[in-house]
């Protein structure tokens, strides 16, 4: 019990001596037979003041820096704006400038295959052309394309030598054109019996002699900024009325076939494009009917597609060889 009360003294004696700041050398020797306790970090002294908002990041980072398409586009309109934005970045420094060096430029998308998905890459069509135009000259920049603009999908091997990347394996441009390749197609339209008349048989389709073949109504369109004579000519006149109802769903300025790279492709047109206002085009094929819903998109045709235009009449596409 002695003993009890003597290490309860010392006990208190040391608290004594820590409150009063003296700190005895028995509690000294005592306090260094204790496990020696870790220092309390000294509390730094508090940083200057800084801006928290966060800088404004560069539209285009260092070139080592270059994200990949998955990580840059969520969707088509993204790519499409995100791709615009690059590209004007990348002539900022030729602001104000008139040299001819800059009037023809060539904008090239990378594709996976000759025979590439056109929705995979919608977002590189006419509008994604019409809005860079637009952003280059509200920026000053009118004489980039001032002469020539072109959006060019290409496979990465057939990429000209010294075009300058913009997005890693995605978009690339140049003031000089990759050699075009010449390749001849050939096709036939033809319309199935029952669903309407044209005025022809058929018609040939052929690279070497048109590049754009217009389809529409009557032998000229009619449609505000497209008065323009048809190559393939939905009759207007059909003395059967049946055939003559069915032709009238048809506008007169209702799509082209473009040639280009070697294939044709299918566009509709705002009067023949649903979702605009205009009557319906469809591309049928593998037994399902693909809706053409916007005006910018080229369609590829192989042989043996369906063409059905106004839900009405419906037109074959054939390919032809070189001999045909």
């Amino acid at each position: 019990m002695s003993a009890f009360f003597k290490n309860l003294g010392q006990k208190m004696g040391r608290l004594a001596d820590l409150i009063n700041g003296t700190d005895s050398d028995d509690s000294t020797a005592a306090a260094a037979t204790e496990t020696p306790q870790t220092p309390a970090a000294q509390e730094p002294s508090p940083a200057p003041q800084q801006n928290t908002e966060s800088p404004r990041q560069p539209l285009v980072q260092p070139k080592e820096e270059v994200k990949s398409e998955s990580e840059l586009f969520d969707n088509a309109i993204d790519k499409r704006n995100r791709a615009i934005q690059y590209l004007k970045e990348e002539f900022k420094s030729a602001t104000g400038s008139t040299s001819a060096s800059l009037a023809s430029l060539y904008v090239y998308v990378i594709v996976d295959t000759e025979d590439y998905d056109v929705k995979r890459y919608a977002w590189a069509d006419d509008t994604m052309k019409e809005q860079l135009r637009l952003e280059l000259d509200n920026a000053m920049l009118e004489s980039v394309g001032k002469r020539t603009l072109e959006i060019r999908p290409i496979t990465k091997e057939n990429l000209p030598e010294r075009a300058k990347e913009v997005i890693a394996d995605t978009l690339y441009y140049s003031f000089l054109a990759a050699p075009k390749r010449q390749s001849r197609v050939r096709g036939k339209i033809t319309v199935v019996e029952g669903t309407g008349s044209l005025a022809k048989n058929e018609y040939i389709l052929d690279s070497d002699k048109k590049q754009v073949y217009h389809i529409g109504r009557g032998p000229m369109a009619n449609k505000p900024g497209a008065y323009r004579p048809n190559d393939i000519v939905v009759r207007d006149n059909d003395p059967e009325t049946e055939l003559q109802q069915r032709n009238n769903h048809v506008s007169s300025a209702h799509a082209d076939i473009i040639a280009s790279n070697g294939r044709f492709f299918l566009k509709a047109l705002k009067w023949g494009c649903r979702p605009m206002g205009g009557a319906c085009t469809k591309l049928i094929y593998d037994d399902t009917d693909h809706e053409i819903r916007d005006t910018s998109m080229r369609h590829p045709l192989h042989d043996g597609y369906v063409i059905e235009l106004g839900k009405q009449v419906v037109l074959l596409y054939e390919s032809l060889s070189e001999e045909d």
